[in-house]
Order: structure tokens, then C-alpha cells, then sequence
């Protein structure tokens, strides 16, 4: 008899508080208490949010590990990009593997979408003020919206990049990749090393890494 008495005490004045205060969830409960531990909500992901969880980006091999001793092949697309240039007086040559005798050539194969390869694009052009005069740096866009490519270069400031290569989709891409024995949706940022013989020399699937500057500087140097 006296547990039920207690009982419906508790009972009573559980209602009692419930009628002046609104009902908290138990983290909210816990955060205004002072002096109390911050709880952190479990609460179950949904399929929805599961889905757009990035993956880890797997480790990437070093910079054309196992490439150079394989036999060089020339690459030489037959068609050549579209250029699409902000900047007046800065759009790039005709063709974006055309550079000075004895010098290499990096082509970036970006677009404005893709995450990694905006967020590479400053180490980018760092690494082509310490290679100026020996390597090239050529930017490819693989966008398919021409309004969005031109957007993000709008926005670019006068150090960044205001004039790229463009490869609409259709034939002209689809030249390029197959000279690569890519397929149609390739994964981005790719990146190329051609030497000054036009001779494809690796490919580097993936965004650069910091330790890429020191190999880039001795196999270049060669």
C-alpha cells in the first residue's frame, strides 16, 4: 500500500511540472542543467544520410610509381579544346600540348563541380611559379554546363584561373578520353605528365599530394 501511495505521488507530480513547463527531449533535459555533461544525440541515419556520407578517399600510389619504366607512348589527341578565357590577352594557345622545346607538360583535368579539384587548384598554380620555364601546366575542363564553367571563372580572383581548356561532352571529349582509354565519366581531378617528346609518361588519377612536388622536381629534371 505505501509503494502505491508513492507511485501515484510521482505520478501526480510528474503532471504537476508537465502543466507549467513543455515536455524536453533527455538531451535538451541534460544541457540545462548547470553544470552537467553535454550529451551528444545518436539519433539512427537514415538510408538518405548514409548515402551522402562521403567515402574516405583511399591512399593514391606516389606520383607515377611504376609508369616511367613502362614503354612511353605519344599522346596526340586529334582534335583540339575548346578555350574559354575571363581574362583579355590571357587565353590559352591553340593547342594545350604545344609548349617551348624541352619542356614538360602538366594537364589538370578539372571541373567546377567537383570538389577536389577547386580545392587543388591553388597548389596547382604554386607548383607552376616553382616550375616556371621547365614545366607547362595546361587546365582541361570536363564540365558538361558551359553557364556554370564561365561562372566559377568569373568568380576566380586575377591570380587564379581565368582561362581554361574546355571539353563540352560529345565527340570532342570523347577523342580525348579515348586517346586515354578512359571512359565517358572519368573519376576527377586527373592529371597527365608528358615529356618534351609529347610522350605520355603517367597518369595520376586522383588529387595531388604534398610529397608530389619533390618527385615532380626530380623526374622533370631528368
Amino acid at each position: 500500500m505505501k509503494g502505491r501511495c508513492l507511485l501515484i505521488a510521482s505520478l501526480s507530480l510528474a503532471c504537476e511540472q508537465g502543466a507549467d513547463a513543455p515536455a524536453k527531449s533527455r538531451v535538451q533535459a541534460v544541457l540545462t542543467q548547470p553544470g552537467s555533461a553535454r550529451v551528444e544525440p545518436h539519433p539512427e541515419p537514415s538510408s538518405a544520410g548514409a548515402a551522402a556520407v562521403a567515402a574516405p578517399r583511399k591512399p593514391r600510389p606516389p606520383l607515377c610509381q611504376g609508369q616511367l619504366e613502362q614503354k612511353p607512348v605519344p599522346f596526340k589527341p586529334r582534335t583540339t579544346p575548346t578555350r574559354v578565357s575571363l581574362d583579355p590577352g590571357g587565353e590559352p594557345p591553340k593547342d594545350p600540348l604545344q609548349h617551348p622545346s624541352g619542356r614538360w607538360t602538366w594537364v589538370n583535368f578539372w571541373a567546377a563541380w567537383c570538389v577536389p579539384c577547386k580545392e587543388e587548384l591553388p597548389v596547382l598554380f604554386r607548383w607552376r611559379e616553382a616550375f616556371a620555364g621547365r614545366v607547362e601546366f595546361r587546365f582541361v575542363s570536363l564540365d558538361d554546363d558551359e553557364r556554370q564553367l564561365r561562372e566559377f571563372l568569373s568568380r576566380e580572383p586575377p591570380t587564379g584561373l581565368t582561362s581554361t581548356y574546355w571539353l563540352p561532352d560529345g565527340a570532342l571529349r570523347q577523342g580525348w578520353l579515348d586517346a586515354l582509354g578512359l571512359s565517358s565519366e572519368p573519376e576527377l581531378p586527373l592529371q597527365l605528365l608528358i615529356d618534351p617528346q609529347g610522350m605520355l609518361r603517367c597518369r595520376v588519377e586522383g588529387a595531388i599530394e604534398p610529397s608530389d612536388l619533390d618527385t615532380l622536381d626530380r623526374l622533370t629534371r631528368g
